[in-house]
C-alpha cells in the first residue's frame, strides 16, 4: 500500500516499488563496475569511481535500486557486490542461457512478477493503459506510472518474452526447474559470501613503480566456491582475469584446468611473465 510523508507542510504520496531503469539499463550498469573493479564497495565508493558526484543522484540510486530488485547486487554491511546471476549474464559460459538468466532477473522485482503472472499468454495493454492499471491496483502513483510501465515493457522485450502483438510468453511466470519466483530470488541475492579486502600484489621487478603497476587480487568464498579477480600488471595493465571454481577439486581436474588455460590464451613472447 502507498503510503505518505509530509514535508514543508506538503504531503507527497510515496509510489510502490519498482524498477526505475529497465533491465537491460540495470545489466550495463553491473557490466560498468564489474569492468571498473569496484564491485563490493560501498555505495558512495562506488557513485565516484563511476564518476557521479553524489551517491543520491536519480540516475546513480535509480540504477543501483533497479539492479538490486533485478537480483544483479546484493548487499551486505553497506557493500554491494555482483550476484551470480548478473555474473552469468555479462560472463556466460554458455551463451544459450543468458535469454533464461534475463527472464529470471525479470520475475524478481514483486510488481514485475505479478504483471507477469497476470498477463502470461495474454495480449498486454498499452504502456498508457498498463500505467493506469498499475496506478489503480499496484499503488504507483500517478507521477510515476509511465515510467513504471515503460519500464516493464522494456524489460521483458530486452528478456525476449513479448512479441510483435504484445502478447507475453506464455510461460513467462515458469522459470526454469519449476523454482519459483521467490526461490529465484533466494538463490540470487541471498548466496553467502564472505567479504574479503583486496589485497595488492607487487611483482618484484616492477616493486617500487606503485603508481603505474601493480595487480589486485580480490577472494571471496561461499561455501563451495572460490572467486578471483586479478588485475594484470605491465603490458597487460587495465586487463583482468575473473575465475569462478569450485573452492576444492582434484588434482587431475586442476592439471586439466591448467591445460585449457594455456591453449585458450596464446603467451606473446616479448616481455613474458611466467608464473
Amino acid at each position: 500500500m502507498a503510503d505518505a510523508t509530509e514535508n514543508a507542510g506538503v504531503k507527497r504520496e510515496r509510489s510502490a516499488r519498482y524498477p526505475a531503469v529497465p533491465l537491460a539499463d540495470a545489466v550495463e550498469f553491473c557490466r560498468q563496475i564489474d569492468g571498473l573493479g569496484i564491485d563490493g564497495l560501498t555505495a558512495p565508493q562506488i557513485a565516484t569511481a563511476m564518476g557521479y558526484k553524489n551517491v543520491k543522484t536519480n540516475t546513480f540510486s535509480g540504477r543501483l535500486s533497479s539492479a538490486r530488485q533485478f537480483g544483479l547486487i546484493d548487499l551486505a554491511d553497506q557493500n554491494y557486490t555482483l550476484t551470480e546471476l548478473v555474473l552469468r549474464i555479462i560472463h556466460p559460459f554458455d551463451p544459450e542461457e543468458v535469454p533464461q538468466l534475463l527472464r529470471q532477473a525479470c520475475q524478481l522485482p514483486p510488481l514485475f512478477a505479478e504483471l507477469m503472472k497476470h498477463y502470461a499468454g495474454k495480449r498486454l495493454p498499452e504502456p498508457e493503459i498498463l500505467g493506469n492499471l498499475l496506478m489503480h491496483k499496484h499503488q504507483i502513483t500517478a507521477s510515476a506510472k509511465m515510467a513504471a510501465a515503460e519500464s516493464f515493457y522494456a524489460s521483458i522485450q530486452h528478456a525476449g518474452l513479448l512479441d510483435e502483438t504484445r502478447v507475453l510468453d506464455a510461460q513467462a511466470n515458469q522459470p526454469s526447474g519449476h523454482a519459483s519466483a521467490s526461490e529465484i530470488r533466494a538463490t540470487a541475492l541471498s548466496k553467502p559470501q564472505l567479504a574479503i579486502s583486496p589485497v595488492v600484489l607487487k611483482p618484484p621487478e616492477v616493486e617500487t613503480n606503485l603508481g603505474l603497476v601493480r595487480s589486485t587480487l580480490k577472494s571471496a568464498k561461499s561455501h563451495d566456491e572460490v572467486r578471483l579477480d586479478l588485475t594484470l600488471w605491465d603490458e597487460d595493465q587495465g586487463k583482468q582475469i575473473r575465475l569462478r571454481a569450485p573452492s576444492t577439486m582434484t588434482q587431475a581436474s586442476l592439471d586439466r584446468f591448467i591445460q585449457s588455460l594455456k591453449l585458450a590464451i596464446r603467451v606473446r613472447e616479448q616481455n613474458m611473465i611466467q608464473v
